[in-house]
């Protein structure tokens, strides 16, 4: 068996005008937004989104199409995303509403205003981001998108989202993961920067690794090492004896 890894599903919410028709069963709006920095001092650039929507998007030809789904919760599909694409402004979504309880109830609150927020469900790919001082943020160019849903607010942006997991990755490593997350947001930007570039390196090391025999000869082949930030070695040292 494969050695296996998880990276875990982070979440972004937006709070932007959806449109509805309740008779056409139709709903269109703002998964995420470009170029502003969020509570996690991330900015997401446009362009991010593409790959993800050539490959999983309602046009492509993949049988695990980008989900519409109720609060994160991969039980509580609610519709059928039939438009997606970037634009100026950010990640805009139309989609069928399916004629469910929870797709009827979404319609329901949807007009009623109850519902306001949209969320992504989404990897971070650490060699397509980078940190930027000036702005104290870091500056995502892509990510791997999973889903988009509609929710009352912001989920926790370090929560792995467990409906998409494989049935026999061990809870352990699920909690490893979220505690390895949260710890590395306390530090400092840089560091955790270059702590999350290593991360990388092993998580990459891991998709390679295939089972061999004693007779086999040839090694993985090598990803490309993703390109950190250089860390002063004494900063990270007095940075990391502060934390611990």
């Amino acid at each position: 068996m494969k050695n296996r890894t998880i990276l875990p599903i982070q979440y972004k919410s937006i709070s932007k005008e959806v449109t509805i028709d309740g008779d056409s069963r139709k709903a269109s709006g703002y998964f995420a937004a470009f170029n502003n920095k969020d509570s996690d001092n991330d900015i997401i650039l446009p362009g991010a989104f593409a790959k993800s929507i050539s490959e999983h998007g309602p046009e492509s030809t993949s049988p695990r199409k980008i989900a519409f789904l109720w609060q994160h919760d991969s039980k509580e599909p609610i519709g059928k995303i039939t438009v997606l694409k970037e634009d100026e402004y950010g990640l805009y979504f139309e989609a069928d509403i399916d004629n469910t309880a929870r797709g009827n109830q979404a319609i329901t609150q949807y007009q009623s205003g109850t519902l306001n927020q949209h969320s992504i469900g989404f990897r971070y790919i650490w060699d397509k981001m980078r940190y930027d001082e000036d702005q104290d943020a870091f500056v995502i160019a892509e990510v791997i998108l999973y889903e988009g849903s509609v929710v009352t607010m912001g989920a926790n942006e370090n929560t792995p989202f467990l409906g998409m997991k494989d049935a026999d990755l061990k809870t352990e490593n699920e909690k490893i993961t979220q505690e390895t997350e949260t710890l590395i947001k306390t530090l400092d930007p840089t560091v955790g920067f270059a702590i999350r570039g290593l991360f990388s390196k092993w998580y990459s090391l891991a998709k390679t690794q295939q089972p061999c025999s004693k007779k086999c000869t040839v090694e993985p082949p090598k990803e490309p090492e993703p390109e950190v930030d250089k860390v002063d070695p004494e900063k990270v040292k007095q940075l990391l004896t502060k934390h611990f």
